[in-house]
């Protein structure tokens, strides 16, 4: 889909940076630890720096292997309507309690619901909390019931990220937890009984899983690969293509 991309000249100022742009048009950002620099990488997760071969994909995930030449250039990413619909429906599904804004006890929540399913070994599931963790304290500070993050501060926060070309490529990095979560036998692989498990835990609608798997399901062969899930679920971040798969990864977008 071609669209005009705004150029913009950056000022930071260490808290704020403020991007000026054309008249009528603002976006500011903070910059603050984004979302995705608090991300950790995990060797049990992660392929080595060489890549990710045909015969480790079953195992392994890099969090940086996958091309961008798809996508918009670093600085020009999240300018359509398009992206903003996702991420707004992404912290609809982080919002579990449905108040408008996303707490500490949201995280917590939603992680019991892929740990219930008893598929994440001990080591993944500290793992996976610790990660939670640590995402929210340095993104949003203090574990509170007071620290609440609104649909347009993390617009905001997931707009910087996916403009830092070093932050970006560790945006995405909870979702190996997710597939492995779902990933009963531990082959590598999911079924799509076990996808349905994930908007199951997502708190969406089974029909709307079956149409999400059989996109994915590009071969046609029943199952979807870690790397296939990383890679929709990565895209679904990053791309504004609206004819992309990925847009069915959380499943269906908000009107708005």
């Amino acid at each position: 889909m071609a669209f005009s991309v705004l150029r913009s000249v950056v000022k930071c100022t260490r808290s704020v940076c403020v991007l000026k742009r054309p008249k009528n048009v603002i976006n500011i950002c903070r910059c603050a630890t984004p979302l995705a620099a608090t991300i950790r990488p995990h060797s049990n997760l992660q392929a080595p720096a060489g890549g990710l071969g045909h015969v480790q994909k079953t195992k392994n995930i890099s969090s940086s292997s996958e091309s961008d030449s798809d996508l918009e250039p670093p600085g020009h990413r999240g300018e359509t309507q398009f992206w903003r619909r996702k991420i707004r429906t992404f912290h609809g599904i982080l919002d579990v309690n449905k108040d408008g804004v996303i707490s500490y006890d949201d995280f917590k929540l939603l992680a019991e619901r892929f740990i219930k399913l008893g598929h994440l070994s001990e080591k993944h599931t500290h793992e996976f909390q610790n990660l939670l963790k640590d995402l929210w304290e340095k993104r949003w500070g203090p574990i509170s019931p007071y620290n609440l993050v609104t649909v347009e501060q993390f617009l905001e926060d997931m707009h910087h990220v996916i403009n830092d070309k070093h932050l970006v490529r560790r945006a995405h990095s909870f979702l190996p937890y997710l597939f492995r979560a779902l990933d009963k036998d531990q082959s590598g692989e999911i079924s799509e009984d076990e996808f349905k498990l994930f908007f199951q835990c997502l708190g969406l609608q089974e029909e709307d899983a079956i149409l999400a798997f059989r996109s994915m399901d590009e071969d046609g062969d029943g199952v979807v690969t870690m790397k296939e899930f990383v890679k929709h679920g990565r895209e679904f971040f990053l791309t504004e293509d609206e004819n992309k798969i990925s847009k069915y990864f959380f499943g269906p977008l908000m009107e708005h």
